[in-house]
């Protein structure tokens, strides 16, 4: 997103989605890829934090051999839930505009990192640790990361015009941090903080680098 409220469609580029197909066997292949991708969702969320293969079969109702027809090994499959998890996102990340009162951006940009990051968590800490085995997973986190600091960045743009330019890529930087599922994750389980504390906090740190400049 540019400081002009621009889509981020515009500039981030989703590597590993598949576009669907019009060829009646790719597409139940695809349907097939999906739902097994679904399934290994659907275990992270009720609380297995490493699936294994047949259990992942067993929820998307076919076999081992089909999961290991449509997918290499785990970390392919791994890299296509990934992917899921950046599309939706690209699809959900709200357009918050630069004109609103800062307080009211600051509110809703805590309030969409907030719900996202309770959202992902399970499958995010699963995704982290595929990252030293699979470069794509890295990738697909990565451009999430990516995605989450343009949408600051439009956000407010207001204020961080006012900084020179490297130091506001400083600010930019630092609001980033404030406000990134590593942080967000060192509240939540380092500190072991309720939602609504962690929000403060993180409403705390986002006030305490913009507010002076508003």
């Amino acid at each position: 997103m540019t400081a002009g409220g621009d889509t981020t469609e515009a500039v981030v580029d989703l590597p590993f989605t598949e576009a669907p197909s019009a060829d009646g066997r790719v597409a139940r292949g695809q349907r097939t890829r999906r739902r097994v991708a679904d399934a290994l969702v659907a275990l992270l969320r009720d609380g297995d934090p490493d699936p294994t293969a047949k259990s992942i079969a067993e929820r998307a109702g076919v076999s081992l051999r089909l999961v290991f027809h449509h997918f290499c090994d785990m970390d392919d499959l791994y890299r296509t839930v990934a992917s899921l998890q950046l599309e939706r996102q690209l699809t959900e990340i709200p357009e918050i505009s630069p004109d609103a009162p800062l307080r009211t951006r600051i509110d809703n940009a805590v309030h969409y990192r907030s719900e996202l990051f309770e959202d992902i968590a399970r499958v995010r800490r699963a995704a982290g640790r595929r990252t030293s085995t699979s470069p794509d997973v890295t990738a697909a986190i990565m451009l999430s990361n990516t995605l989450l600091a343009q949408n600051l960045s439009g956000t407010f743009a207001p204020e961080l015009s006012c900084f020179p330019e490297d130091e506001g890529a400083e600010v930019l930087a630092a609001i980033d941090a404030a406000t990134s599922w590593e942080a967000w994750e060192r509240m939540r389980r380092g500190s072991d903080l309720s939602v609504a504390t962690a929000r403060r906090v993180m409403t705390r740190m986002l006030s305490a680098l913009l507010v002076a400049r508003s």
